[in-house]
């Protein structure tokens, strides 16, 4: 893909690495000093490449909007830690916990999250998800809609859960409003995406709202379903990129209906993109599948009933617009029926997809005990009770 924009390979990789290492910093950080500069260090690398395909005007849009953005969301966290750190004099989460919550400390946390939500792109702090989603170079697409998520709910989970614990009947109301409008937002628009791309940038942001039901439990169970969920995510987001990918270099667009057809013109890829787009849904027995179900469970033990009825009946919203890709994939005519050829890299990146989106929907448990001990790495709260169970388990209770 970098070499048919004829760009500087070199360059490319290194910024992806760049963004890669201020992530990973981040989600190890433990206090907000630390989470702020590898935030920006991560986000440099990542303003290069949206607008890396200098002579393509929608790239350079994406790049600009998501630079403008993404300078006032560092303003916002620059200033909710101000805020923060004069109340309490402290930066590390854990210390934080016994601070009294004075309006100061409560103004700077909102600051704070209002950053961390332009990161995962919930509403309403959305707006440069679908224009950047569809102007940058698709594989940073791929790498921008699942990677920077991971890293900012790392983050959310200590900011909730270590340093605002006592004040979860406070700021449980918070994440359920946002949960439910970032689902039910990013559902209804994404029916009328006519770009694949947007289409899967409005997607996701109704996924993040599904992510939060887990982070509104504010129990040991909701952290260990977020982990799980953003693993079955990883594996159908990724995977129905690499399908993307693969078409537009055969078509060279990316819109809806130059999915006309797939089915004949390329059996691999239409079945592989119905397999993400099921497990994004949330179809059994597939990866996502699961991970919604331990979101679930987990809201459910909390008595949050209402956000579980708003997720159901948004899942079968998604269904109709994943649905039309369906369609146009196995029951309209292509308009050109010569058959697409996939490199191989490209095919192993989807068989990786498709592997972790069957094998994760159909043997959860080793996913599951692994999620459960990675939580305790980066969340000090432990409520073994409440770690989660295979289904099966579930039921026979």
């Amino acid at each position: 893909y970098v070499d048919r924009f004829t760009l500087f390979r070199g360059e490319y990789y290194a910024l992806v690495v760049m963004s890669a290492l201020g992530m990973m910093f981040m989600a190890s950080a433990n206090d907000l000093l630390s989470v702020f500069v590898s935030l920006e260090f991560s986000t440099l690398g990542f303003y290069i490449l949206v607008s890396y395909l200098r002579d393509d005007l929608a790239s350079n849009e994406a790049g600009l909007k998501f630079f403008i953005l993404g300078v006032f969301a560092a303003g916002l966290f620059a200033y909710g830690i101000s805020l923060v750190y004069g109340e309490t004099g402290k930066l590390v989460f854990s210390d934080m916990a016994s601070a009294p919550a004075t309006p100061g400390l409560i103004i700077g946390f909102l600051l704070i999250f209002a950053a961390l939500g332009f990161k995962i792109g919930a509403v309403p702090f959305h707006s440069w998800i679908p224009d950047t989603y569809h102007g940058a170079p698709t594989p940073v697409t791929a790498f921008l809609s699942i990677a920077p998520k991971g890293a900012a709910l790392a983050i959310l989970l200590r900011i909730f859960i270590v340093a605002l614990g006592t004040f979860k009947p406070t700021w449980i109301y918070l994440l359920v409003a946002v949960s439910i409008v970032s689902m039910t937002y990013g559902n209804i628009v994404a029916i009328a995406q006519r770009n694949i791309k947007r289409l899967l940038a409005y997607s996701g942001i109704a996924q993040i709202g599904n992510v939060l039901i887990g982070l509104a439990a504010g129990t040991k169970m909701g952290n260990d379903a977020i982990l799980f969920y953003l693993l079955a995510y990883l594996f159908a987001n990724i995977g129905a990129f690499a399908v993307v990918i693969a078409v537009s270099q055969a078509i060279g667009r990316d819109e809806i209906e130059d999915y006309r057809g797939l089915g004949r013109r390329s059996p691999f890829l239409a079945f592989s993109m119905l397999l993400f787009l099921l497990s994004l849904a949330g179809v059994p027995p597939l990866a996502g599948f699961i991970g919604k179900l331990y979101i679930f469970i987990a809201a459910i033990k909390e008595g949050l009933y209402t956000l579980i009825t708003v997720g159901l009946i948004n899942i079968v919203i998604s269904m109709y617009y994943y649905l039309i890709v369906v369609k146009q994939m196995y029951i309209n005519e292509p308009i050109d029926p010569s058959p697409i050829s996939i490199r191989g890299p490209m095919k192993a990146v989807i068989y990786v997809g498709l592997a972790g989106t069957l094998v994760i929907g159909i043997y959860p448990q080793p996913f599951t005990d692994w999620v459960v001990a990675a939580t305790l790495m980066f969340a000090n709260f432990v409520t073994p009770a409440a770690t989660i169970t295979p289904p099966t388990v579930l039921i026979g209770s």
